[in-house]
This record gives C-alpha cells, sequence and structure tokens, in this order.
C-alpha cells in the first residue's frame, strides 16, 4: 500500500519526516541532479498520486467496506463528531485556509460534517446539506488548498488514533470530491 507515501506529500514533511530518522540520522544532501529528481511534486502531481493510489485501493476497501462498515469501524457517530471537531480547529489554525472559516457557525459544520460521514461511511444519519459543488462554488479552492485541507483531515485522525484503514478510506472519498470542490 503506497498509502503512507502519499500522505507524507499531503502532509508536505521533509523526508527526514515521513522516515521517522533524526535529523543527525538524515543522508548527506544528494546532489544537484538527484535533488531534482527527488523534488516534491506539484500539487497537481500529489492530487494525481493520492487518485491513483486510491483507485488501486478500491478493491482492498470494498473488501474491507462488505466486512464492516467504516462507520462502525470508526467508532460511530460520537468518534465521527470527535474528528470532524479536531479537523474544524485545525482548519481555523492553517493558514491556507482559515480565511474560509471566520464566519462560519462551526456547531453547524461540525453537525453537518458528521452527518455527511455518518452517511458515507455505512451509518444510518441522512446528510441533508447541499451538494459538494453548491457548498464549494465561489470558494476559489485550488489544489494547494485542497491539499491543505486534507492535511487537517489526515492529522485529526492520526492525533485520534484512527487505524490506517480507515484513514486511507476517508481520504480516499475526499479525493473522490476533488472535481466537485476545485475550481468550481
Amino acid at each position: 500500500m503506497r498509502l503512507k507515501g502519499w500522505l507524507c506529500v499531503l502532509v508536505a514533511f521533509a523526508v527526514v519526516a515521513c522516515s521517522g530518522e533524526t535529523v543527525e540520522e538524515a543522508e548527506p544532501a544528494a546532489e544537484p541532479a538527484e535533488a531534482e529528481a527527488a523534488a516534491e511534486p506539484t500539487p497537481d502531481e500529489a492530487v494525481a498520486a493520492m487518485q491513483a493510489d486510491c483507485a488501486a485501493a478500491a478493491e482492498a476497501i470494498a473488501a474491507r467496506q462488505a466486512e464492516s462498515s467504516l462507520y462502525d469501524r470508526l467508532g460511530g457517530r460520537e468518534a465521527i463528531e470527535g474528528v470532524v471537531t479536531e479537523i474544524i480547529r485545525l482548519h481555523h489554525e492553517n493558514e491556507a485556509i482559515a480565511h474560509m472559516f471566520e464566519d462560519v457557525d462551526d456547531a453547524a459544520l461540525i453537525a453537518s460534517v458528521s452527518d455527511y460521514i455518518s452517511e458515507i461511511s455505512g451509518g444510518d444519519a441522512t446528510y441533508e446539506g447541499e451538494d459538494m459543488v453548491s457548498v464549494h462554488t465561489g470558494m476559489d479552492i485550488t489544489n494547494d488548498l485542497f491539499i491543505a485541507a486534507g492535511v487537517d483531515v489526515q492529522a485529526a485522525m492520526v492525533s485520534l488514533g484512527i487505524g490506517e484503514n480507515e484513514i486511507q478510506e476517508i481520504m480516499c472519498h475526499f479525493a473522490s470530491k476533488h472535481g466537485e470542490v476545485v475550481g468550481v
């Protein structure tokens, strides 16, 4: 599974942070030609890689969901609401996207997003909000901002101890909505 690789790209950690090495253990700087080849992907490349990895994982994701719903594996509505609360907190602290949340009713947003995640993950909630295109139209979301939001989603789940498979499933759902939120 290449999940860890593209999550590291999303989070934009240095190679040192993703590998778990300390600064003292890190390899010496690469030669200019090697450094160019190992340059961080562009936002377009990062999104494309995430979508390709999700397509490759689709069968495994479907098999896991057939065995047990993502909703149940996430811990149900209360746990989902906790994750969403942490995501919104991180969005407010994220300089790239915080401006989009300045005039937002956090409680209403948390409830709505929790309903959405509960519904798409196999829970019994019904999302009654607007579709993704309507919600994001006019927000001028770019791939950079999409990735910034994804970083927060992933970081919230990691900080709350959500498993790698469940993170993959949420992140792949997030990736599947790219065309409905970026550039609309």
